[in-house]
């Protein structure tokens, strides 16, 4: 009887709550002193998490239970004002709140600024409201980098001896929501000691939104977050303050100036230029602050400045012009060498109807075939919308002969390290330890393999190799390919191998891949005694699924026969030998055995890092912290003939930490 009218007592609040109708409260929140309205007012119902912030022209809504409510109106340098209601079913108020400014907290100065303050959350909430009907855009860009070096720190960049230099010409595609952005290259190309291809400062994508409050910088893979000056929360973090701008800007332009509040955290300071009546940004010219100064050891990065200038496409306003500055120090040079790269955008495309979230599947660069290769008559047609104000540096960098001959290896060296990404996209042999590995089953062995190009939506390999203790052949034949407009692709492999029992799989689709080369080091030196090997020989086949274009989940029939293997070789390369009888199958608990197996193979590959997918070490570049997990499981099914029946598992977990020269933290 008890539980028949807890039931009905269950049933009973849950038909009142599901046919109770909730009470609504309306109005615009004012300023009291000159009747303005107030956008972005925090309005929270005491004690709970319930709320709501007013619009741009001050309205609100709020949906309320019935009964009594204490109602909280809170802005920064507003004095809070609480109200106090008893509402019914179904009943819809009109409140016009009055706020008062906080005169006892502030003097006049901050008061004022606090002005500018709401100036700038009504910027940035009218960019916000713009931006939500941009959806994309695509535009081309000319980018020259110049290297040089100054007589002295307050010299002007305008005043460099250029060295070096960097130069692309590229379309860029941006989608706003989800976050996507790619770079087509169609060409560059770099002095013989300028080593980055790759940009020093990078956002993972598009300009600088400042309207954000964590704005991500990478500078040379150091990440560091911002709050944006022209975001919702730049009046904790700055001093604002406006004038008219100077004629250089058209009538009626506003400046504001931002400088940071605090100093023990990485913030800009500079200028912002908006238009009053379009509350657009037209342009921003921001540095940062000593704080946000890098220093690795191995390079330092200080006086980072920022520009950019808008042009109105429609009703929207786009990037024009972009430049960024910044002094650096290596520790292989005595003075310290500007970097002052310009991009000049033109031929903007906004919301083509042809730009879809497929194709841009992460930040990516897409190098096309020999763009390197463009002769300077191309460079020297290059149409770009604004003069480029580093052509000026252009001729003295390309004859700029380095005299320090460690200085001029060093770069040279670097040079030709950077453009590997560049050469072995269209590279046809496969890994380093495909040509040549040592293990003390195969001892020397040598092969050759070769590849298809990296490509996205298909890759075929195969390799053979002899291993010099064996006397015994080994071959892979494999590849996946996926279907035009689907994320199915048929995976097949046939092969005959050497394997390590536990360690027989790592997931990389570099050119290049060190995972085996690092075990042929280890047994070269100090040996690896513990390593039990088998050889399997036979093929899978099956089907690939790809979420996007790094993660995927594989279902494959496995047909394979297994043999255990006994060493061949000595145990390092100092001739320490091992005792064959004793070493055939090194792990008396789980040692391999001759058999077959049939069955099935499960494998899992999700990853959340971004990168550029060209560059030489897969993870040399990660623009933001991510992770990837990769899980396998083989399960041998007796019904289908395997003589093992068993579950073989693995998984393995990567976090990568954006640092210039280590790559991932794994565990």
């Amino acid at each position: 009887m008890r539980k028949v009218l807890s039931i009905l007592f269950v049933i009973s609040i849950m038909y009142n709550l599901a046919f109770s109708q909730d009470a609504e409260i309306i109005g615009v929140v004012f300023d009291d002193s000159n009747g303005e309205t107030i956008p972005l007012v925090n309005i929270i119902k005491l004690g709970s998490s319930i709320g709501t912030t007013s619009t741009e022209n001050g309205k609100y809504s709020l949906k309320l239970g019935a009964g009594t409510h204490q109602i909280q109106f809170s802005n920064l340098t507003y004095r809070d004002t609480v109200l106090t209601l008893v509402l019914e079913e179904n009943e819809r108020r009109v409140i016009d709140v009055y706020l008062k400014e906080d005169r006892l907290l502030l003097d006049e100065i901050v008061v004022s600024a606090d002005r500018v303050t709401r100036v700038v959350q009504k910027l940035a909430y009218a960019r916000d409201k713009l931006n939500s009907d941009l959806t994309s855009y695509r535009a081309v860009i000319y980018k020259l980098a110049i290297l040089g070096t100054k007589a002295n720190r307050d010299t002007a960049i305008s005043k460099l001896n250029a060295i070096a230099f960097s130069e692309r010409y590229a379309t860029i595609q941006h989608i706003l929501k989800p976050e996507r952005y790619s770079e087509i290259m169609m060409a560059n190309r770099a002095s013989k000691n300028f080593f980055s291809e790759y940009d020093f400062f990078s956002t993972g994508g598009p300009p600088l939104n400042l309207n954000q409050d964590l704005v991500p910088l990478s500078i040379l893979s150091e990440d560091i977050t911002v709050i944006g000056p022209i975001s919702g929360r730049a009046g904790r973090f700055y001093y604002l303050d406006e004038a008219d701008a100077d004629s250089t800007w058209p009538a009626g332009t506003m400046e504001i100036s931002v400088s940071p509040k605090i100093e023990t955290r990485p913030l800009f300071k500079g200028k912002i230029w908006y238009n009053p009546e379009s509350q657009t940004i037209l342009g921003v010219d921001v540095a940062l602050n000593e704080y946000a100064s890098t220093n690795t050891g191995l390079f330092s990065i200080s006086d980072l400045n920022y520009q950019q200038n808008y042009a109105q496409i429609g009703k929207y306003w786009l990037p024009e012009r972009t430049t960024l500055s910044a002094q650096l120090k290596f520790m292989v040079s005595s003075n310290p060498i500007v970097y002052n790269d310009e991009w000049t955008w033109s031929k903007h495309q906004v919301n083509p109807q042809d730009l879809k979230v497929d194709d841009l599947d992460l930040n990516t660069v897409v190098i096309l075939p020999n763009s390197h290769r463009k002769k300077s008559t191309f460079w020297d047609s290059l149409s770009v919308s604004s003069p480029n104000e580093n052509l000026n540096y252009l001729t003295e960098a390309q004859n700029y002969t380095e005299k320090n001959r460690t200085l001029r290896l060093g770069m040279s060296f670097m040079s030709s390290f950077f453009r590997l990404p560049y050469q072995l996209e269209r590279f046809y042999l496969t890994n380093i330890s495909d040509l040549y590995h040592f293990n003390r089953v195969e001892g020397h062995t040598i092969g050759l393999g070769i590849r298809t190009p990296v490509h996205s939506n298909y890759e075929y390999r195969t390799l053979a190799a002899y291993g010099f203790s064996s006397n015994d052949i080994t071959y892979s034949i494999k590849g996946f390919h996926f279907i035009p407009g689907t994320a199915f692709a048929p995976d097949f492999r046939f092969y005959r191998e050497v394997a390590l029992q536990y360690q027989d799989y790592e997931y990389n689709r570099t050119p290049i891949d060190f995972y085996e080369f690092r075990q042929t080091l280890g047994s070269l030196i100090v040996g690896n005694a513990e390593n039990n090997y088998f050889l399997r020989e036979g093929y899978s086949v099956g089907l690939r699924y790809r979420f996007d274009i790094e993660s995927f989940f594989r279902v494959l029939y496995i047909d394979e026969n297994h043999l255990s293997l006994s060493a061949n070789t000595a145990y390092n390369l100092f001739g320490n030998d091992i005792d064959g009888a004793e070493y055939q199958n090194n792990d008396p608990m789980y040692f391999s055995e001759p058999g077959t197996l049939n069955g099935l193979s499960l494998h899992l590959h999700y990853d959340t890092r971004k990168y550029l997918r060209t560059q030489f070490l897969r993870d040399y570049n990660i623009r933001d912290f991510g992770w990837l997990i990769d899980a396998t499981l083989e399960k041998g099914v007796p019904e289908w003939g395997s003589y093992f029946d068993y579950n073989r598992y693995r998984v393995g977990i990567k976090f990568n930490m954006p640092v210039f020269s280590s790559h991932f933290i794994q565990t």
